[in-house]
C-alpha cells in the first residue's frame, strides 16, 4: 500500500472512530488507542530510546504545527487523495470523500473560529485586519504535567489513583478513558518492548546489549514505576510522544534521584548516562520543534539538589557536544547554587552552543507569586517553555495564542486608523493629527485605539480553550495536572488549578524610543510638527537627512538613558495592565503579556513604515525587551541597567539577548560570569547569551557551506544561522557585539 493510499485509510478509519463514540472522553481516548497505533514509528538501529511520531492527515493533539485538539490537515488531505483515487474502488472513495466533508467543519479550529463569527461578525484568524499589527491562533501549548507524580507512581500507581478518585466522583466516563489512555500508554511499550527484542536478536557487541536493556526497561515500565536512569528517561519520553508534549519541565528534578542511584550503585558511568542523554536529544532534532523542547535544570525548590546538579552536569556536558538548536536547555540561577554547575553553564555557552539560557530565581520567584497569587512553594515550580512563557509545573495553563505589535498600533495611529503597507483602513473615528496639542493626548489615544483589539484577542484565547474542553478531556495532560483527578473534571473544564494564558507584545522598544523621539522633538523642543514627521517617515527619510539624524540621536532604551528607559517601562507597564484587564473581562484566571518574541521581530518590521526611532521602512523591529537595533552604544553594563529597570511581576516572561565575541568570553571569563551573576541577582529576568563574532556572521552571508555548525539566538528560539532567511540574518547581524 503506497503512502497516499494509507493516509487516506487512516483518515476515514480514525473518523469512523470519532463518530461512533458521542462521549467525548471515551471518544478521546479511543481515537488516540487507535492513532497510536498507526503513528508510532519503529525502532531504529541508532536509537537509544523507544518513542518517534509522524502525525496524519487528520489526528487528535495539543500542539502539533499549531493545530489543535481534533485537527485537520486540508491540502494534505486533497493532495493524497488525488494521488489514490483511481486505485480506491467507489466506496472507499465515498467515505474518503465523506471523511473530507465531514472533517471541514467538524475540526475543533474551524468551531472556534464558527463562534468568534457569531460574536463579532467576523473571523480572527491568523491574520486580522493585516499582517504584522495583531494575530491569534489555536493552541493548548506548553503545558508542563507532573513528571514527577509519573515517576512516583508508574503507570500502574496512576490506574489505582483513577480508580481511588473514580470512586469519590460522579464522572465515570472521565475515569474510564483515564484507565484507557494509560493502557495506550502501555501497549505502547509493549510494541517497543517487542521491536528492541527483536533488535537485539540481530545485532551484535554494544547494539546487543543496548537493545537487550532497553527491552528490560521497557517490558518494567509497563506496570512498575521507573528503578534506573533508563526507565525514568524511556517513561517519560514515551509519555511524551504518546501525548504530544513538547516542553519537558524539571528534568534533573524529577529523574536526578534515579540518575544519582545508578551512578552511586555502578549500573552506570557518568559517560553512559551522557550518551543516553544524547539519545533523546536525537529525537527532538528529529521532531524539530525549535520553538518548543525546553528541558529546565537548577534552581531552588528542587526534591534533592545535589543529585540533581549531577545530573544538571550531564546535560550540559550533552549540549555541548551536541550543539544543535535542541533541546533549548534552561538553567535557573540562584543564589549560593553550585559553583560547579554555574562555571560549566558559562563554559558551555562560551563554546557557542547559546545554552544554556539563564533564568533568575532571586528575580522570577518572588515575581511569580505576586503575578498569579501563589504560595512561595508553588511559585518555585515556575518553569519558562516555548520561546519563554512562564506556567506552574502540574498547576497552570499559559498558552500565548496572540499578539499584538507596538509599533505597529503607534503607525496605525499616526496615519489615523490607515495600514499604508495594505492600502487599508484598519481602525476608524481617530483624531487629526494637529489635534493632538500634548504628549500624552497621543498616548492615551494609541492605547484607545488597542483596547478593542485587545479584548478580541482575550475572548479568542477564552475560546480557544472553551472549545477545546467541549470537545475533549486531554487525557492526557488531565491525568498529570492538579486537581484534575480529584475533582473529577477534565484540564479545560474546570480541573486545572490555574487557567492561565499569555499575549505576546512585538516591537515594544521599537515604539518605546519613537515616542520617546516624538515626545522631544514634536512635543518638547517643537522643532517638527506630527503632520511633519509623519511626512517624513512616509518618505523613509529621503531628502530629510538632518531630521533623520535627529531622531537615530534621540534617546534610546539600553544606553542606561533615564528618559528613554523611563518611557520604555510606561509602555511596558501599561500594555501589560491593559492586557490583564482585557483577560478579567474574557474570564481567564490570570492573562499577562510575554515579550519573548521569535523571528517576528523581522518578519513583521517588513510590515512597518519608517519609525520615529531612525529606523527604515520594512527594517527589523526590536526582539522581545532588547534595544531597537544596534542603538546600545553605552556598553554592555549600561544595557544590562536598562533590561533591569523593568517591573517584574506584570508579565508571564520576557527575553534579553546579548552577544558576546568567544574572545571577550576566553580572556575575561571571570568579568563576565560575575556581569551576569550580578544582574540576575538585581532585578535582571532572564539572559541569552551568544558567544559568535559580528566577523563570523558577515562571513556566513558570504560562505555558508563554512559555516553550517554556526548557532545563534534570534529570540525565544536558537538556529543555525545559515538556515535563516536573509532579512533574519541582517537582523542579526546589525546587533551589537561585545567584544570588550
Amino acid at each position: 500500500m503506497n503512502q497516499s493510499m494509507r493516509q487516506i485509510r487512516h483518515a476515514v478509519e480514525f473518523t469512523e472512530i470519532y463518530k461512533s463514540s458521542s462521549d467525548k472522553y471515551l471518544r478521546e481516548a479511543r481515537c488516540v488507542a487507535y492513532q497510536l497505533q498507526h503513528i508510532l514509528q519503529p525502532l531504529e538501529p541508532e536509537d537509544r530510546l523507544a518513542g518517534m511520531m509522524r502525525h496524519e492527515l487528520v489526528g487528535f493533539s495539543s500542539q502539533y504545527g499549531g493545530i489543535y485538539t481534533y485537527y485537520f490537515h486540508e491540502p494534505e488531505f486533497l493532495a493524497a487523495f488525488q494521488d489514490c483515487r483511481e486505485e480506491l474502488d467507489e466506496p472507499a472513495r465515498k467515505k474518503a470523500e465523506a471523511a473530507l466533508e465531514f472533517w471541514k467543519l467538524e475540526n475543533t479550529r474551524k468551531k472556534v473560529a464558527n463562534r468568534f463569527i457569531r460574536q463579532y461578525g467576523f473571523e480572527m484568524g491568523y491574520s486580522f485586519h493585516s499582517a504584522g499589527y495583531a494575530n491569534c491562533d489555536c493552541r493548548v501549548a506548553g503545558t508542563n504535567v507532573d513528571f514527577q507524580k509519573l515517576m512516583d507512581l508508574g503507570l500502574d500507581g496512576l490506574d489505582r489513583e483513577i480508580e481511588r478518585w473514580g470512586a469519590q466522583n460522579e464522572n465515570s466516563s472521565f475515569y474510564q478513558a483515564l484507565h484507557l489512555w494509560v493502557n495506550a500508554v502501555r501497549n505502547a511499550c509493549a510494541r517497543y518492548a517487542r521491536e528492541a527484542e527483536g533488535l537485539s536478536e540481530v545485532c551484535t557487541g554494544e547494539r546487543q546489549a543496548r537493545f537487550r536493556e532497553l527491552a528490560r526497561a521497557l517490558k518494567n515500565i509497563q506496570h512498575k514505576a521507573p528503578e534506573t536512569f533508563l526507565e525514568g528517561l524511556q517513561l517519560m519520553w514515551i509519555y511524551s510522544v504518546c501525548s504530544d508534549l513538547m516542553n519537558y519541565g524539571r528534568m534533573d528534578d524529577y529523574l536526578g534521584d534515579l540518575y544519582a542511584a545508578d551512578l552511586q550503585a555502578g549500573r552506570l558511568t557518568e559517560e553512559e548516562g551522557v550518551q543516553l542523554i544524547l539519545g533523546l536529544y536525537r529525537h527532538f532534532k528529529t521532531i524539530g520543534k525549535i520553538h518548543d523542547c525546553r528541558v529546565i535544570i537548577g534552581g531552588v525548590g528542587r526534591r534533592a539538589p545535589e543529585h540533581a546538579d549531577q545530573l544538571a552536569m550531564a546535560f550540559m556536558e550533552a549540549s555541548r557536544r551536541f550543539k544543535e538548536t535542541v533541546p533549548q536547555l534552561t538553567l535557573r540561577y540562584h543564589k549560593g547554587m553550585s559553583e560547579e554547575v554555574l562555571n560549566k553553564a558559562f563554559q558551555v555557552n562560551a563554546e557557542g552552543c547559546t545554552f544554556p539560557i539563564f533564568y533568575s530565581d532571586e528575580t522570577n520567584v518572588p515575581a511569580v507569586e505576586k503575578l498569579y497569587g501563589i504560595p512561595r512553594e508553588e511559585a518555585e515550580q515556575y518553569v519558562p517553555f516555548g520561546c519563554g512563557e512562564y506556567v506552574i509545573v502540574g498547576k497552570s495553563t499559559g498558552t500565548p495564542n496572540s499578539g499584538v505589535n507596538l509599533l505597529k498600533a503607534l503607525e496605525i495611529l499616526l496615519h489615523r486608523g490607515y495600514d499604508k503597507f495594505f492600502e487599508e483602513t484598519i481602525e476608524t473615528g481617530l483624531p487629526e493629527l494637529q489635534q493632538y496639542s500634548t504628549f500624552e493626548e497621543l498616548y492615551e489615544a494609541l492605547f484607545r485605539m488597542m483596547e478593542p483589539t485587545l479584548q478580541r484577542l482575550a475572548v479568542h484565547k477564552m475560546m480557544n480553550y472553551q472549545v477545546a474542553g467541549e470537545e475533549a478531556g486531554y487525557l492526557h495532560q488531565s491525568l498529570l495536572m492538579d486537581d484534575c483527578l480529584s475533582r473529577g473534571k477534565a484540564l479545560l473544564e474546570g480541573g486545572v488549578r490555574y487557567l492561565n494564558a499569555a499575549s505576546e507584545v512585538f516591537g515594544i522598544i521599537s515604539a518605546a524610543d519613537s515616542l520617546t523621539a516624538i515626545k522631544k522633538l514634536v512635543f518638547e523642543e517643537k522643532r517638527l510638527s506630527l503632520q511633519e514627521l509623519v511626512a517624513i517617515l512616509d518618505a523613509d527619510f529621503e531628502g530629510h537627512e538632518t531630521e533623520h539624524k535627529w531622531m537615530r540621536d534621540a534617546p534610546k532604551y539600553g544606553n542606561d538613558i533615564e528618559e528613554a528607559d523611563e518611557m520604555a517601562t510606561r509602555l511596558f507597564n501599561d500594555v501589560a495592565e491593559l492586557t490583564t484587564g482585557c483577560g478579567e473581562k474574557a474570564g481567564l484566571n490570570r492573562y499577562h503579556i510575554v515579550s519573548v518574541n521569535n523571528s517576528m521581530s523581522a518578519e513583521w518590521g517588513y510590515y512597518c513604515e519608517a519609525s520615529a526611532c531612525g529606523r527604515r521602512r520594512s527594517a527589523a523591529i526590536s526582539n522581545g525587551n532588547g534595544p531597537s537595533i544596534a542603538a546600545d552604544q553605552s556598553g554592555i553594563t549600561a544595557l544590562l541597567n536598562s533590561m533591569a529597570k523593568f517591573p517584574t511581576d506584570n508579565h508571564a516572561g520576557v527575553i534579553n539577548n546579548i552577544r558576546f565575541t568567544r574572545e571577550l568570553f576566553a580572556s575575561s571569563f571571570e568579568k563576565v560570569k560575575l556581569l551576569v551573576q550580578t544582574f540576575l541577582e538585581n532585578n535582571g529576568v532572564q539572559l541569552n547569551i551568544c558567544a559568535v563574532g559580528k566577523e563570523d556572521l558577515e562571513n556566513a552571508m558570504k560562505h555558508p557551506e563554512q559555516y553550517q555548525n554556526l548557532m545563534v539566538r534570534i529570540g525565544g528560539f536558537s538556529a543555525r544561522f545559515v538556515t535563516l532567511e536573509s532579512s533574519i540574518q541582517r537582523e542579526i547581524l546589525a546587533r551589537t557585539t561585545y567584544e570588550g
